[in-house]
């Protein structure tokens, strides 16, 4: 707190300030959050808001009614008050606004810090101490804990007694260092925050902030009752736009987005209009979101851009679009009910509204706004025109999601008028597998766009079709002559041959083909040609081994983008594995979560797949056993739907990691006897179902002691890497040929070479595949396994993080324990004797040290030397550095 030099506070003048001899009964209550249902949803995510707040001093809510904005604060002060901070709350009321309220101030920091709690609330006359005193009064009480204090002042917005205000702005502008202050309203609060928002020390929330989120909107619903998928709770929520209150009145009346009990909700907040406002609300309803010139030309008030910041202020639904000066949204539900509240504008007035609404769009170059009014109007050849603008920037941007949406409105007869809405049309079907695809090649093609209609069919055939192996030259070819190709089908055939490439190893030829698509400045935003040539570049470093620079072109290219869409879902899901590799769970599984839904309704296999694996993965980890198997029926249905086999491979797989009953023959996929044959080629169908499907040919090798078989698939993958080129298939592999020492007696040795391979493979980062491996064999340490011996980096420390519980029991059932399923190298004997030799003693002073006879040692010694392969005592210790261990300091030893 800051105090003016001379200033003196005797430490009587707070109970003499707030005690005038009157006193006024408050209730308890307003001292303490208000209790909330058990079905709330977001509180998870609003208790991450406390770690933002301690590096600040305010935060600031400001939403419409219904929005929760007293549970977000109610929230905080729970999390507050666990994790050791004092916490205080005062509920404001109308009736506040008297001197009096200054008290509840005083009130809720006493009992916040565990004082005594007085008779009542105090009444302060405003003929007693000035505000400044009472400000410097409060901040001495603050100041006076020993550990942050958070005060919630809930409905801020109901005080207008200017006594009270000036004590709030004097703690505002000298706020004391243990506060932490959080403002709650509806409203434009009367309070003075300036001076804190320029300081940058103020946490400024709104409804999209506290609202719900997709993800939240369907837990609610699934705890209702209600199951969705993510698209549909995503169209509710697009409609609600997070109001819990809304959501509420949906789940109570059937599911329906905006049911008419929200109409009765609003309309006390229409009815507090007056004649004028409410006219001109329904007027400017035409449009979700306007300025203030859009809303003098509908609302018909010279002044409407006034109203429309008067309308914000009041928390009436209406809020200004961040980053859009001047602009503001009016909520979906509000824009509803206004239009079918009493007096709304008739059919015909509506009809010119939109139209007036459609041209304005349009002069500002607001081409998807003006199309839309266009539709509303019922002028569908003038959306078409406005579409056409702009169909192709969408595809690029890969907005397949909302360009799927306008065709699909759109009259067939109308698209196919516009050539440049045609194109779209056919690029679109062949990016999202659409069944339709391959007539809109051909209509195409009818009309002579012949080398757009080609480069588009040969998208559809790589990715819908899968056969990106047959087609590869043939994008060579069409880059070699691209006449009449349009810029975005030559980023996509580029994009196309780099995959072909780096799948067969051709690394070099990966970054020649995409170098053209490589951004020059990092303004660039992120379309989707740039997203998969960024993705094939993360591949390819993965490929090498090269985990860090995979993430860090990722991490890059996410920042490129706030949107959503194709592109940043490409590079979501391949994120997300690399937060797997990490052990990051909740951050892997928060990108695949938000990557799937836009990759589902893509024809990209290869990213969909990462993308299912870690999501199921993920939730396993996190103990989510029913969601892991919903997205397993998930990846299935949609395999199934594009008949794609290394998506049915990795459901075969996963279905076994989880002991679910299996709905695929893994022979139909890929039989044992093409393997041969199906490794041959990287880039094919069958190699890549081959490379995901070898677990499970493991898995079931040592679940009937096949060990030929496991040797044989090992070798086949051992293969495949090496025509690819892949580092993480010859680590896979390379795993799977050493299973059979690894499952056999526990002195058999593994060639160091092997060992030391596995440790940089760990190191670099793919610690989880190793790991994903040992769990689905069965493969683990046995009790005496000391893997704490070994270091973090090595490939002998993850066998310890194997889970062999999740291995089936009636395949172990069948059989009897194979006598050294359970792997060790080294006892913790023989490493103390390593130990010993490391710190070049005797035979004689390693007995003495570990109290052993010397011809045990000699045992010891012998089996350590035989385990590897070592011929002195100095290459035993070389051996085992190879192997990663940390060569302990025996006791007893200076």
């Amino acid at each position: 707190m800051t105090i003016q030099p001379g200033l003196r506070i005797e430490a009587s003048a707070q109970d003499r300030a707030t005690t005038t001899g009157r006193t006024r009964v408050v209730a308890r209550g307003k001292f303490a959050p208000p209790r909330f249902p058990a079905d709330l949803v977001g509180t998870k995510r609003w208790q991450a808001t406390l770690a933002a707040l301690a590096d600040h001093e305010i935060c600031l809510v400001r939403a419409p009614a219904g929005y929760g904005k007293t549970a977000f604060a109610a929230t905080l002060f729970a999390a507050a008050r666990a994790a050791g901070w004092f916490a205080g709350w005062v509920s404001f009321e109308r009736d506040d606004n008297e001197p009096a309220a200054i008290g509840h101030l005083f009130e809720a920091v006493r009992l916040a810090s565990g004082g005594l709690r007085s008779a009542g609330s105090r009444d302060i006359s405003a003929a007693s101490v000035p505000a400044a005193i009472l400000s410097a009064a409060l901040a001495d009480l603050i100041d006076d804990a020993d550990r942050p204090l958070l005060l919630v002042l809930d409905d801020i917005d109901r005080l207008s007694d200017a006594r009270v205000i000036d004590v709030l702005n004097g703690l505002l502008r000298h706020p004391p260092a243990q506060l932490r202050l959080v403002l709650t309203s509806r409203a434009v609060p009367a309070t003075d925050t300036g001076d804190v928002e320029r300081r940058g020390m103020a946490l400024a929330m709104d409804g999209a902030d506290v609202g719900l989120t997709d993800d939240e909107v369907r837990s609610f619903l699934r705890a209702t009752g209600k199951a969705l998928s993510p698209q549909e709770a995503a169209a509710i929520n697009a409609v609600l736009q997070g109001w819990p209150a809304g959501l509420r009145l949906t789940a109570r009346h059937g599911g329906a987005a905006l049911p008419q009990q929200i109409d009765l909700h609003l309309a006390p907040v229409i009815g507090s209009l007056t004649d004028a406002e409410r006219r001109f609300a329904q007027r400017c309803a035409a449009v979700p979101h306007l300025c203030g010139d859009l809303a003098r030309l509908l609302g018909g008030e010279e002044n409407g851009a006034a109203m429309l910041r008067d309308f914000a202020a009041r928390g009436l639904f209406v809020e200004p679009l961040a980053g859009r000066g001047g602009w503001y949204r009016i909520h979906s539900a509000f824009r509803t009910a206004l239009a079918r509240y009493p007096g709304a504008p008739e059919a015909d007035t509506r009809v010119e509204l939109h139209r007036a609404a459609a041209r304005y769009f349009a002069t500002q170059g607001m081409e998807e706004p003006a199309a839309e009014q266009a539709m509303l109007a019922g002028d569908t050849g003038r959306a078409a025109a406005l579409l056409a603008r702009i169909a192709m920037p969408m595809l690029r941007q890969g907005d397949l999601s909302a360009l799927s949406g306008w065709i699909d409105r759109l009259p067939p007869a109308e698209v196919a008028a516009v050539p440049a809405l045609r194109e779209a049309r056919a690029w679109l079907y062949a990016l999202t597998a659409h069944p339709a695809a391959q007539a809109a090649i051909a209509a195409l093609e009818a009309k002579d766009v012949v080398p757009e209609a080609r480069a588009i069919g040969l998208v559809h055939r790589a990715y819908a079709g899968d056969g990106l192996a047959e087609i590869v030259e043939t994008c060579d070819q069409l880059l070699a002559a691209p006449h009449g190709l349009s810029d975005f089908a030559v980023a996509m055939i580029r994009t196309l041959l780099a995959h072909g490439a780096l799948k067969r190893g051709l690394f070099g030829l990966v970054h020649d083909v995409l170098r053209p698509l490589t951004p020059h400045n990092a303004d660039c935003s992120l379309d989707l040609p740039l997203a998969l040539a960024i993705c094939a570049k993360a591949s390819l470093s993965r490929a090498q081994g090269q985990l860090d620079d995979a993430e860090r072109l990722l991490f890059d290219a996410r920042q490129l983008t706030a949107g959503v869409g194709l592109a940043p879902a490409l590079v979501d899901a391949a994120l997300a594995r690399c937060h797997y590799e990490r052990d990051d769970m909740a951050a892997a599984a928060g990108l695949a979560a938000n990557a799937l839904p836009a990759l589902e309704g893509s024809a990209f296999q290869d990213a969909t797949i990462p993308a299912f694996l870690v999501a199921i993965r993920a939730a396993v980890h996190l103990e989510q056993a029913r969601t892991a198997a919903s997205l397993i029926d998930r990846a299935e249905a949609l395999a199934f739907a594009r008949d794609w086999i290394p998506m049915k491979a990795m459901c075969v797989v996963e279905r076994a990691r989880l002991r679910l009953p299996p709905t695929i023959d893994a022979e139909s996929i890929v039989a044992m006897g093409d393997e041969e044959a199906a490794v041959l080629d990287p880039l094919s169908a069958p190699a890549r179902a081959f490379a995901i499907l070898s677990e499970m040919r493991a898995y079931e090798a040592i679940a009937s002691g096949d060990r030929p078989r496991l040797t044989a698939a090992a070798e086949r993958l051992l293969r495949l890497a090496s025509n690819a080129d892949d580092a993480e298939l010859r680590a896979t592999a390379t795993l799977l040929n050493i299973l059979p020492q690894l499952s056999g007696r526990c002195d058999k040795m593994v060639e160091l070479e092997i060992v030391r391979f596995l440790n940089h493979a760990a190191s670099a980062g793919f610690r989880r595949t190793i790991v994903d491996i040992l769990d689905v064999t069965g493969v683990r340490a046995v009790q005496n396994f000391c893997s704490e011996a070994y270091s973090s980096g090595s490939f002998l420390a993850l066998l310890k993080l194997a889970e062999p519980s999740r291995r089936n029991p009636a395949l172990e059932g069948a059989r009897p324990a194979a006598p050294g399923e359970a792997f060790s190298f080294l006892t913790e004997r023989e490493i103390e004797i390593l130990s010993a030799l490391n710190a070049g003693e005797s035979n004689k002073e390693i007995a003495r040290t570990l109290q052993l006879a010397p011809e045990t040692v000699k045992w010891h010694l012998k089996n350590v030397m035989r385990k590897l392969r070592a011929n002195s005592r100095e290459e035993a210790v070389q051996n085992a550095s190879t192997l990663g261990l940390k060569l302990i300091e025996l006791p007893g030893r200076h």
